[in-house]
């Protein structure tokens, strides 16, 4: 029966993924035509075995673009609304990624990898220089993986709103968010700011009913391993179900080692209200990736150059011909002359600056954003930590009956942090230990992306799931 509603949820995340990004639901519904001094061809490729959909336009005597799309039967068409702002100034490439538009469909287990693959298959076949690879969605996750395996054949890459980096539940649980507000009642605030609150607290409501489900399903074993494993159950689950082979492939990647061994020049375009890929990642990519660049499209979701084409092609432009601007991290350190913080009872603030210890206790929705102190409590609560650096001599991060989610955090102690009756979600996260990195007992449950930690000088990167009482990961 458990089993039964985990398969429902996920299901529910899929359609949600097809929805969000307006592909067809039967395979066999009418594409969109093609413009016609697009060259087409279906070229035999050896990694999945059958024939690739290609396109190529433009000038060939130009740097070559590789248009990489995202979940969908439509393919490469998601690219109308971009190439022919592109096909006068470059030699543009596109494909149909198998599974999906007018390529070939298989069984086999569709991965960011394996594509990758195939990329380094398809592009000495259009082009002998380095090329800019631009990749949306799954096509960005892609992307990143073909271009930390094989730079020397990428001069820049271009991520527009990825998926696929955060663990899995943290991306699920994004998409099954309400929103704390809808800007739609923005202009009603003034005169009826309760019925902006009322809908903010139902909201919240509703949201923590769902991260408590999401928290008990991944409490069973996981359907999804028994696909990834089992050619024979690939052959039957996937038969005619594309998006569900490439889904399934992409939520169990692991960027851990990709992001921290980055090089490429890199540019990530956003949709500031993308519900289903959160900007958290494109923070995330930029604050890890040594030269990379974020670019926010304001009021745009998780397709930017449909919702908003000419803001995104002014952001892609600036992409194309400048040079990554990398941000400044926040690296400011306790330095043993500050005052305590204490946060009691309180609702929706924001704590910035340096302090001796911060104590959190019975406050909800609170964040803190470029902060560091000597040592961290947190109990009963609801917090959001954003490139916040803690530097202890004992535990750096304590946590009790709380839930917590953590992004670009560095954590430094002999222990870096403790975890007792609550939920944690990590995304590129530094821990660093003497003893014991993490120590987590009593039904907690902590989900790790994207992270490493260093013990004793001996790295190691955390990608998954820590969970059960008395578990410590070592």
């Amino acid at each position: 029966m458990l089993r039964s509603v985990w398969l429902l949820i996920f299901c529910f995340f899929m359609s949600s993924v097809i929805a969000d990004e307006k592909v067809a639901v039967d395979k066999m519904e009418t594409l969109a035509p093609l413009p016609t001094h697009w060259q087409q061809s279906h070229m035999k490729e050896p990694i999945f075995g059958g024939l690739v959909h290609v396109i190529e336009t433009g000038n060939r005597h130009k740097q070559t673009i590789i248009l990489v799309h995202g979940l969908g039967y439509s393919g490469l068409r998601d690219w109308l609304d971009v190439i022919p702002s592109l096909e006068s100034e470059y030699h543009i490439v596109a494909l149909d990624l198998p599974g999906f538009g007018e390529s070939d469909s298989t069984s086999l287990q569709l991965a960011p990898q394996r594509y990758a693959e195939l990329l380094k298959w398809l592009i000495p076949q259009f082009s002998k220089q380095k090329v800019i690879i631009i990749g949306h969605s799954m096509g960005g996750a892609i992307s990143l993986r073909f271009t930390s395996s094989f730079p020397e054949m990428v001069d820049k890459l271009i991520m527009v709103d990825t998926a696929g980096v955060l663990h899995r539940t943290a991306f699920v649980r994004h998409m099954t968010q309400m929103p704390d507000r809808y800007a739609f009642l923005a202009k009603y605030q003034e005169h009826f700011n309760f019925v902006d609150s009322a809908v903010n607290k139902f909201n919240r409501f509703v949201n923590r009913v769902s991260g408590s489900v999401l928290r008990k399903l991944d409490k069973m074993p996981d359907p999804t391993l028994v696909l990834m494993n089992n050619p024979l159950a690939q052959k039957y689950a996937y038969k005619d179900r594309p998006t569900l082979n490439a889904a399934i492939g992409l939520i169990n990647e692991d960027f851990s080692t990709a992001l921290h061994q980055f090089l490429t020049p890199t540019h990530i375009i956003w949709g500031e209200y993308d519900r289903v890929a959160p900007l958290r990642t494109g923070e995330l990519l930029q604050y890890h990736l040594d030269n990379a660049q974020l670019h926010v499209v304001k009021n745009a979701g998780h397709v930017p150059m449909k919702d908003k084409t000419e803001d995104f092609l002014q952001k892609l432009s600036i992409a194309l011909r400048h040079t990554p601007k990398k941000a400044k991290k926040y690296v400011t350190e306790y330095n043993g002359q500050t005052a305590d913080l204490h946060c009691n009872k309180q609702e929706d603030i924001v704590y910035s600056g340096v302090y001796s210890s911060v104590y959190i206790n019975n406050c909800r929705y609170v964040t803190l954003n470029k902060l560091s102190a000597r040592n961290l409590i947190i109990e009963n609560s609801e917090v959001t930590l954003d490139e916040v650096n803690i530097t202890s001599d004992v535990v750096a991060m304590d946590i009790k009956n709380s839930f917590v989610t953590m992004t670009n955090v560095s954590l430094s102690g002999t222990t870096a942090l403790r975890v007792e009756a609550s939920t944690v979600d990590i995304a590129g996260a530094k821990l660093v230990s003497s003893n014991d990195t993490i120590e987590a007992k009593a039904d907690s449950i902590i989900y790790l992306s994207v992270s490493e930690k260093v013990q004793n000088g001996y790295q190691q990167f955390l990608h998954g799931i820590s969970k059960g009482n008395h578990f410590y990961l070592q």
